[in-house]
């Protein structure tokens, strides 16, 4: 673990306090959001808080099951807008990224920054930022024990949810042995992981499948078969697009799959994912966006064909400039 101990004596202070503590993450959240939230509620409950869990959007249904789930508040849903003076912020590279929950902070909030994207802006007056760490439920793992939490079967299962999609089921580059024990340990702990597999990943709706097959029907291949792109207009938008995203890599020869989806409120969601030797990090950065080496994302405005026709071009660059290993 490459935390800052003195960052860590912080976080211990600002949940020896008590009272109110917001906790929030990034807008569209994914398992380790949401297990990372819940996690983090049990363990400000353990210090005596009361966390309030709050998101822009909704919790995904197939993350409802997780222990805890039916507490996570959106921020439409709430009629009357409290401002919280404390706050943690988990698995989101910087502030912006979770949204209109911004208005919940107050202006002096001590906030807490606790994630793992290489893309991290730092923003919090507690950074807690572990790169190595292949999703945010295995930085939290490392804060149980720094913080002397026990880690119960239900804090076990929301950190295990985190680690198990952030590895794509451990089958990602960003697999550790360090990820392999500490989902050993989890599971020791009590997460069931046959279950949790099947709740995440097994579980998809008939409309998700049917959409899935007109959203193949848009791939196209670029750069002599090296970047797959595919099209998600807002009428097929799915649960999980990483599961399409997954196939477009899958593609022999692709180095960088794009996954480019319709948001209700008119922007474009550009997903990038890499195999080998793009940084596809830096590429969302340009576009106002963030994440890992292999795995990113960005939002903007205007239509699926500008945003691809600005973005392709930078990939291609990229291709180019990059060396892949022999």
């Amino acid at each position: 673990m490459k935390l800052d101990r003195v960052e860590i004596g912080k976080l211990h202070d600002l949940l020896g306090m008590g009272g109110e503590i917001l906790i929030s993450s990034h807008m569209r959240p994914d398992p380790d959001a949401i297990g990372s939230v819940l996690a983090l509620r049990e363990m400000v409950e353990t210090f005596g808080g009361r966390p309030v869990c709050i998101l822009e959007d909704d919790c995904p249904t197939r993350c409802l099951s997780l222990p805890g789930a039916k507490e996570i508040r959106t921020a439409r849903e709430l009629g009357q807008v409290s401002q919280y003076s404390r706050v943690i912020v988990v698995d989101s590279g910087s502030r912006t990224r979770i949204g209109i929950v911004e208005q919940f902070i107050a202006t002096d909030a001590l906030v807490a920054n606790l994630d793992h994207h290489i893309s991290n802006t730092r923003f919090g007056a507690i950074n807690l930022v572990d790169t190595d760490a292949a999703a945010s439920g295995e930085l939290l793992f490392d804060l149980c024990h720094e913080l002397q939490v026990k880690v119960t079967k239900s804090l076990a299962t929301n950190m295990l949810a985190g680690v198990l999609t952030d590895t794509g089921r451990f089958r990602h580059s960003n697999t550790s042995p360090r990820s392999l024990q500490i989902a050993a340990e989890l599971v020791e702990a009590g997460a069931d992981i046959s279950a949790l597999t099947e709740q995440l990943y097994y579980a998809i709706p008939e409309e998700d499948v049917r959409a899935t097959g007109r959203i193949l029907d848009t791939l196209q291949m670029h750069a002599n078969g090296r970047i797959s792109t595919m099209h998600v207009p807002v009428r097929d938008s799915v649960e999980d697009p990483d599961n399409i995203i997954d196939i477009g890599r899958a593609i022999n020869g692709v180095e960088v799959a794009v996954l480019l989806s319709e948001m209700k409120d008119g922007r474009i969601r550009a997903s990038l994912r890499s195999n080998s030797y793009v940084n596809v990090s830096e590429i969302a950065a340009a576009f106002g966006g963030g994440g890992h080496e292999r795995a990113a994302g960005f939002r903007m405005s205007g239509t699926i064909e500008s945003v691809e026709r600005r973005l392709l071009p930078r990939l291609e660059a990229a291709l180019t400039k990059a060396i892949a290993p022999n």
